[in-house]
């Protein structure tokens, strides 16, 4: 009976160890939809460098939904999230690792259009057509581009016309289509785009986009996690998040908690 279970047993115990082995070498990451190109990027960098065998998955969402999924068990080593306020909330609820909730990245918004060849602020004030923003209650940088047309005294004429996406993906999606004449979606996004023209958007007109990041208590992965983390941290990777699109974190005070 020995003999007969013990080469079952081996290859349990080998497959087992394998997927242990993997487990260990994978993370699972939340992303709101704004980082998710620079992540895929830095995550490219990453593995060339320092860690060519792990296995990094991400799941795309807006960050409102990205919080009601860790209050509901989703299996993410880390969340890069759009905002402080979900970081905080997850942190305060007992979901996070201590010492894990950094700032990453300040988000910019611009005003793009794929149906004009120049684009200024200026063009909304004759504008009567409809113009697309992510939902102002899930994500960020609709909160943001909501506060903007506020600070325009252009909410009251466009509140009715705007279409609103789950996340700052399907607001591109929307204005790239022409399926609206104007789109504010993210800096980033308009830098990355190989269609249309935009502008950047004074940040003066809404409140600072301070995206960050924190590791979940539930992570099997403590140590990849904060490896990775501090890599994100890193000079050449703030280089290549502010190449991208965004603020230079580093200048604002806020880049540790």
């Amino acid at each position: 009976m020995v003999k007969t279970f013990f080469p079952v047993l081996l290859t349990c115990a080998t497959l087992l160890l394998s997927a242990t082995t993997k487990a260990e070498q994978s993370l699972k990451i939340g992303v709101s939809a704004n980082f998710t190109e620079p992540l895929k990027q830095l995550v490219d960098t990453y593995n060339e460098k320092f860690e060519p065998d792990i296995d990094v998955k991400l799941s795309v969402a807006a960050t409102g939904v990205l919080y009601q999924q860790v209050r509901h068990g989703a299996p993410f080593d880390m969340v890069f999230a759009a905002d402080i306020k979900r970081p905080q909330l997850i942190e305060e609820e007992g979901l996070a690792l201590e010492n894990s909730r950094f700032t990453y990245a300040t988000g910019q918004l611009a005003l793009w259009s794929t149906t004009r060849d120049q684009v200024a602020l200026d063009d909304l004030t004759p504008y009567q057509g409809r113009i697309a923003i992510a939902a102002p209650h899930l994500a960020p940088y609709g909160k943001a581009s909501k506060e903007a047309l506020l600070s325009l005294d252009l909410w009251r004429k466009f509140h009715d016309k705007v279409i609103t996406g789950n996340n700052i993906s399907q607001t591109y999606q929307q204005t790239r289509t022409g399926a609206v004449d104007f789109g504010i979606i993210s800096y980033s996004q308009f830098l990355l785009s190989d269609t249309g023209s935009g502008v950047l958007i004074d940040s003066q007109l809404h409140e600072p986009i301070e995206q960050q990041m924190l590791i979940l208590k539930s992570t099997l992965n403590e140590d990849l996690a904060r490896k990775f983390q501090q890599f994100i941290l890193s000079d050449s990777s703030q280089e290549l998040i502010i190449s991208m699109g965004y603020a230079d974190t580093r200048k604002t005070g806020h880049e540790q908690q």
